[in-house]
């Protein structure tokens, strides 16, 4: 091929002249919007680029109206184009397009490949070698990079693409001045110059090859016309590199005695002095809060420590890290007398990739003085180098938006004196094992700084005139500062508009996310959660989109397994990653946490991204798997409750050591839980619409969640009216107006329990039977018809001695005692409730023996014994508080404290007093309370 390598692949694309597809003689040229499409895929080949990136490409800004669909269209033009010539090498990738070139397909890689090994054989000697791979690179061009595409990309691009040219160029020149081919460059360079009259180097290259050649006056003159340029046009000096030239020029004989500014490394007293570079963007002009972290970036080490500070600010995407990393390079410049050094990394940037060490070290160099001929072209020797120059210094750097700790290790100066501030979403961890670096996690502000940041931005009297829409923009902004950033800016554009507006749009989670973008490409939330989620791998892409579908605010790593279908150690790893990347983060051990936006962005992603089917089916497992966890607690806190036929789940067996073990579960699930049986309508879960339910009543009773435990009955009696199964059916009504009746709607009570006695004793489950009565035994009494009651307890005695269960049996004496006790009949009542204890202690159920302790304990009192009343109130409550029952054991402190007052010990009755209306007050049980209440006023402190 023509200027480029002797071997050509099957089709070759082309950006060094006019943008071009070639297959052998053929060739199709793409020009317009195609072409400035096409040209933003090559400049990325074999990298994603987002759809928005690509309208950005060919538009510019504003964006056309429907600017993705209109990118969907161009691209089918551009394939079809590529598919006429045999290449079909666009694909459909999220969240855009790639283009694959084949090996050697793309003019711009085989360039950039031969500048290489010129480079390399420069920094190893071999100048003729070199001139070969320059000449062979520099073969490619066709003369004007992207010629015939317009717009402002093309346009920039283009100008990158002519300064690589004239790189390679200028570094030619260099090595035919390494071989003293000093006429050649003479020749080449003074076209050059005209074509590039401000680039500096050119000029010190002719300096060099006219002063080689005896004509040292011309050499002066280059310089003199140069620099008269540069300060008319710049209003800049030459640089120290070019002065020094200059002078060694005019302290020579008229002969070359010396070559200066040949490619041998300089001495270190000709190095130029160093310039104070000053990189930092500008301070944020409205930094607010985040005082404890402004403190802790305080602590770096000083000057003359032992180490080189280094400071990690890590955090989720539009959390404020740079805002914080700035305002505090900014507040301490004073301490860094040699200046600031600043790097955008990119490692977040779902247009560009990260910005590798290598092209940090020349920048940082270059803006440290060092001439481009001596920086080599190893990055561990550009490290080195940088190591160097910085010794003894005091310099700033801030690391912008690293991606991990690869990218930052090189630019981390080696010698005390010098500190480097890197913000990443990603934690760096292994920073703090290798540079003993301060690792500051950056959160969202509290509801305070919340409120500051915003009043901030609009005003007292804004914030005033509506605070229930303030009220509104504070809930949905989350605490991140981006997110109250973009909705001050939205409001600051729209002055006349009320905050109500807005406050609509945060209300619907539908319309959420849009209403914290604003009008600026890439801003917003969605950008900054994008770009986080483009830079995770897949398996961990697919864990954060399950999680934005999982129910609940939190979940546990059992849970996020079976949501994901994976074993624990592998989920571990992954939900690891995320963690690392600030998308989740473990508010205690093994429960995670997502940011409800981040958790938006993931639930509307997932949507995009995930079949529904895999969507649905991580939900099954999921609600499978606390079904299965939820009905193993239950059993451990009521061991003696008889199971039901559940299906069997595929996770790990749950174990729960002990009540407290299963007790701890539910408190900490519960709200997941309560979420997860909402969905179980909608997946068609029907069985575990209801099984949920029962594994959820005995800890929802002992607590006395009332509510919680009727909307969880309602759920399962609509979900047993479709599986249409008589048993179930019979179990449902049966709790359904167990439920109702703790909550003090008996009518409908009534109804669901009458429902479940006639299914039970149609199918002759005398087991099941006899428990609704005794169920409806205990709202008779507690309603203050205890003779009523007692039939039903009676009922249920009889049943369960038929059947032989002894537990259930001794729950029926137990009810017996209880309402003869209410009516009075105390030798009844002792000797029903002394034989159910014998059977409880004798079978280990705790509960029930509970129970008895306590209507033992009431009888003793009733007949004056008040210090039996206090042994077998406080055998009760240590039972129930082993059980977890604070529903009850509310009951039995105020019996407790009676017994203590009837003795006159008042302040052990009123202790057990205010025991019990904490409870009572915590339950929601109002009237319980204020008669407790009397009781503690009544007596005086």
């Amino acid at each position: 091929m023509a200027g480029g390598d002797a071997s050509a692949p099957a089709t070759l694309f082309r950006l060094l002249g006019p943008v071009q597809l070639e297959a052998g003689a053929e060739r199709v040229t793409f020009s317009g919007k195609q072409g400035a499409l096409l040209t933003a895929l090559l400049l990325h080949a074999d990298r994603v680029v987002s759809t928005q990136r690509l309208a950005e490409a060919v538009w510019g800004e504003p964006l056309p109206s429907g600017s993705a669909s209109r990118v969907r269209m161009l691209v089918s033009e551009v394939r079809r184009a590529c598919a006429a010539l045999g290449a079909d090498v666009i694909a459909t990738q999220r969240p855009g397009y790639v283009l694959r070139p084949s090996p050697g397909g793309l003019d711009l890689a085989c360039f950039n490949s031969r500048v290489a090994l010129a480079r390399e054989a420069v920094a190893e000697g071999r100048s003729e070698e070199a001139l070969g791979h320059f000449d062979r690179a520099l073969g490619w061009w066709r003369g004007a990079p992207l010629a015939g595409v317009t717009g402002s990309f093309a346009e920039a691009q283009a100008e990158w693409l002519d300064g690589l040219r004239l790189d390679a160029l200028e570094e030619r020149q260099s090595v035919l001045l390494a071989l003293g081919r000093n006429t050649d460059v003479v020749t080449e360079v003074r076209a050059l110059a005209a074509e590039a009259p401000l680039r500096e180097r050119l000029h010190g290259q002719l300096m060099r090859a006219l002063y080689e050649s005896g004509r040292r006056g011309e050499a002066l003159e280059v310089y003199r016309q140069f620099r008269d340029r540069l300060v008319g046009e710049l209003g800049l000096e030459p640089t120290n590199e070019l002065q020094r030239l200059q002078r060694l020029i005019l302290r020579s004989d008229a002969g070359p005695r010396e070559r200066p500014g040949t490619d041998r490394a300089p001495r270190r007293d000709e190095l130029p002095v160093l310039p104070v570079p000053s990189q930092l963007p500008a301070a944020p002009a409205s930094f607010t809060n985040r005082s404890r972290e402004l403190r802790e970036l305080d602590r770096q080490p000083a000057f003359g420590a032992d180490s080189v500070g280094v400071a990690v600010i890590s955090g989720p995407g539009g959390i404020g890290k740079t805002w914080l990393a700035l305002h505090w390079a900014h507040t301490h410049r004073d301490r860094y007398p040699d200046g600031q050094l600043y790097a955008n990394l990119r490692g977040f940037d779902d247009a560009e990739e990260p910005v590798p060490p290598g092209t940090v070290l020349r920048h940082f160099l270059g803006a440290l003085g060092v001439p481009p001929t001596v920086i080599p072209v190893e990055q561990e020797a550009q490290a080195a180098l940088y190591r160097s120059v910085l010794a003894e210094r005091r310099l700033l750097v801030v690391l912008d938006n690293a991606r991990d700790s690869a990218q930052v290790t090189p630019l981390i100066p080696g010698r005390p004196g010098c500190t480097v501030l890197v913000t990443s979403r990603n934690r760096l961890v292994s920073l703090h094992a290798t540079h003993s670096a301060r690792l500051l996690e950056v959160g969202a502000f509290s509801d305070e700084e919340a409120h500051h940041m915003l009043s901030h931005h609009l005003g007292p009297e804004t914030m005033a005139a509506d605070p229930a829409s303030v009220g509104v923009l504070l809930e949905h902004s989350g605490g991140l500062p981006l997110a109250l950033g973009v909705l001050a800016a939205r409001v600051s554009a729209h002055p006349g508009f009320p905050l109500a507006v807005l406050a609509r749009e945060l209300r619907d989670p539908a319309t959420r996310l849009d209403a914290l973008q604003t009008g600026d490409l890439g801003a917003g939330l969605r950008a900054v959660f994008a770009s986080s989620y483009a830079a995770l791998d897949a398996r961990a892409a697919r864990l954060f989109l399950l999680l934005g579908t999982a129910p609940g605010p939190e979940i546990g790593l059992p849970a996020t397994a079976a949501l994901a279908g994976l074993p624990p150690a592998e989920t571990r790893a992954l939900i690891s990653t995320l963690e690392t990347a600030n998308l989740v983060r473990q508010v205690s051990p093994g429960r995670y946490w997502m940011h409800d936006l981040v958790r938006l962005y993931a639930a509307e992603q997932a949507e995009a991204d995930l079949p529904a089917g895999t969507r649905r089916q991580a939900l099954v497992r999921l609600i499978e798997a606390y079904m299965a966890m939820a009905c193993a607690a239950d059993r451990v806190l009521y061991p003696h409750r008889p199971a039901i036929a559940a299906p069997p789940w595929q996770g790990d067996d749950p174990a729960f050591e002990d009540a407290t073990a299963a007790l701890a579960w539910f408190e900490t699930e519960l709200p997941c839980l309560l979420v997860a049986h909402h969905l179980t309508p909608g997946l068609g879960m029907d069985a575990a619409g209801w099984q949920l339910a029962w594994g959820m009543n005995t800890f929802l009773l002992r607590r006395s969640f009332n509510r919680e435990r009727l909307a969880s009955w309602e759920i399962a009696l609509a979900a047993a009216d479709r599986l249409d199964d008589p048993h179930t059916t019979a179990v449902v009504h049966w709790h359904t107006g167990y439920a109702h009746a703790a909550a003090d709607r008996i009518d409908e009570a009534i109804d669901h329990l009458d429902r479940a006695l006639e299914l039970f004793e149609r199918a002759r489950d005398w087991s099941r039977l006899a428990q609704v009565h005794h169920t409806v035994g205990w709202m008779w009494s507690v309603r203050g018809q205890p003779r009523r009651g007692l039939r039903h307890a009676r009922a249920a005695l009889r049943l369960q001695r038929e059947a032989g269960d002894p537990i259930w049996e001794a729950n029926a004496l137990s009810a017996v005692g209880w309402i003869r006790l209410q009516l009075g009949e105390h030798e009844a009542a002792r000797d029903a409730c002394e034989r159910a204890l014998t059977l409880f202690r004798r079978h280990h159920d705790r509960g029930g023996e509970a129970a008895t302790l306590d209507s033992l304990g009431m009888l003793a009192f009733r007949q004056g014994e008040y210090e039996r009343a206090l042994e077998y109130y406080g055998q009760c409550l240590d039972l129930r508080k082993i059980t977890g029952n604070a529903f009850q054991s509310a009951d039995t402190l105020v019996g407790l404290g009676d017994a203590h007052h009837a003795l006159g010990d008042d302040t052990a009755a009123r202790d057990a007093w205010r025991d019990a209306l904490a409870l009572y007050e915590s339950q929601h049980r109002r009237a319980e309370a204020e008669r407790v209440r009397e009781k503690v006023s009544a007596t005086r402190d």
